[in-house]
């Protein structure tokens, strides 16, 4: 029962302190801001390219695991029984194999956009502080979290945190 009572002050508290206007509350789609800043369209583009490059080596692999299994399915008639099963078997082996790989490279590539991304999310976080604090801002949300079911008098800073993103960029390259 103490605690109940003890919440319900603190409750009562913030709301207060909310409806006095002391409490502000802005919030960034982090994801957009990431797909919009200059970093985040580069690092976007090398993973395509890096991506594209290993779904073509898969995709050649594939298609000539296929054409070897085409072929023995065509000699198929002809072999003794021991060949047909020493085939299947090597076949099953290289198709495992592939399966494997395309695995491993799904984990690489998904490594690799954390490698890409986490300087320039820890960069956008910096942009965020220094943007609420200059604000006044009592807490800045992430706008996709699941945790945030209402924000109205939250102020959306991805548009700002964007623009002064790509300008401390800009300004460190010169």
């Amino acid at each position: 029962m103490k605690n109940v009572l003890v919440l319900a002050l603190a409750v009562f508290g913030w709301v207060s302190v909310a409806s006095e206007g002391l409490f502000k509350v802005g919030f960034v789609d982090l994801q957009k801001t990431l797909q919009n800043v200059e970093a985040g369209k580069n690092a976007k583009q090398t993973l395509e390219k890096e991506v594209t490059a290993k779904r073509s080596g898969l995709e050649k692999q594939q298609q000539a695991l296929q054409k070897e299994a085409e072929e023995f399915e065509k000699k198929a008639g002809l072999m003794n029984e021991s060949a047909k099963t020493q085939k299947q078997q090597e076949l099953q082996k290289k198709f495992a194999e592939l399966q494997k790989q395309a695995a491993e490279s799904q984990m690489e590539l998904q490594k690799r956009e954390r490698e890409l991304t986490k300087p320039i999310v820890d960069e956008i976080r910096s942009v965020v502080e220094a943007l609420g604090k200059e604000k006044g801002l009592t807490l800045v949300l992430e706008k996709n979290e699941g945790a945030v079911l209402y924000a109205q008098s939250g102020e959306d800073l991805t548009e700002a945190v964007v623009e002064r993103f790509n300008s401390k960029s800009k300004g460190k390259k010169k």
